[in-house]
């Protein structure tokens, strides 16, 4: 995939801005690009056994692939200072989003490192650098799954690219008092409930699965939460619930291994 003279979004600022198009100086028409894929296996050889036990894989790195933001026009020395005041030495990562149809709902989050100035003569006509991703992938848009009255059995297709498990974001909002509510993956074998304990109409329970993080609107979570977290597995997910939640809401980013 390439990003030959497409427009692009960074840190919330439109390249347009600044006569930019995120492009490569190479003319040969073909290159190749990390997919974000790979993975190392884990395993262990033994003393008089010829195969390794397998213990499963892990993402060894994240996803890194180079860029070039060039200008039709030469760029005056002032402006090549805004620019990288933009683009390059920040301090946390931010989201890189490419103009591209098949593209649309796909983001980086990234930084840009190693850059360097791309001259002809004496003058500026754009910029190269390194994009470092917080991921071995890309991120497509926040997937919402919100169910009403939720009790029982519900279901829900885990959107992300990942295979392994992805941490969802949840909230609860509660319109009854309950002795016990329960929430359980039970599509993840040998997984345990999250259990709640006295809470309240009006309550609102927050839980990030990724930081393992509580919290709510009423006092005394953490002595009444029993510090289980719920993953979600790839594809469809059945998830059960035990009480009655007003409203659920899951939310979570999915990946995207669209490559670089």
């Amino acid at each position: 995939m390439s990003f030959y003279g497409k427009n692009f979004l960074y840190n919330g600022i439109s390249s347009e801005v600044y006569g930019l198009i995120c492009a490569s100086i190479d003319s040969s028409g073909s290159e190749t690009s990390p997919a974000g894929s790979d993975v190392t296996i884990i395993e262990e050889y033994l003393n008089r056994r010829e195969t390794p036990y397998f213990y499963g894989v892990s993402f060894p790195q994240k996803l890194e692939f180079p860029v070039g933001f060039f200008s039709e026009e030469a760029i005056p020395r002032e402006r090549v200072s805004e620019i990288e005041k933009w683009l390059f030495g920040l301090s946390s990562y931010k989201e890189f989003k490419i103009i591209q149809e098949d593209l649309i709902d796909v983001h980086y989050n990234c930084i840009f490192t190693e850059s360097s100035l791309v001259c002809i003569g004496n003058e500026v006509f754009g910029f190269q650098a390194t994009a470092i991703c917080d991921a071995p992938w890309a991120w497509g848009d926040t997937k919402v799954f919100r169910k009403t009255n939720a009790t029982g059995a519900i279901y829900l297709k885990n959107q992300s690219d990942n295979t392994r498990y992805t941490k969802p974001s949840i909230k609860l909002t509660f319109t009854s008092n309950q002795a016990t509510v329960s929430i359980v993956n039970t599509s993840d074998t040998g997984s345990s409930a999250m259990v709640f304990e006295d809470v309240t109409s009006g309550e609102v329970i927050e839980i990030d699965c990724d930081l393992r993080i509580v919290s709510s609107s009423e006092e005394g979570i953490v002595e009444r939460f029993n510090g289980k977290y719920m993953y979600l597995l790839p594809d469809m997910n059945t998830i059960t619930i035990t009480g009655t939640i007003g409203t659920l809401e899951i939310t979570y980013s999915p990946a995207r291994k669209v490559g670089a």
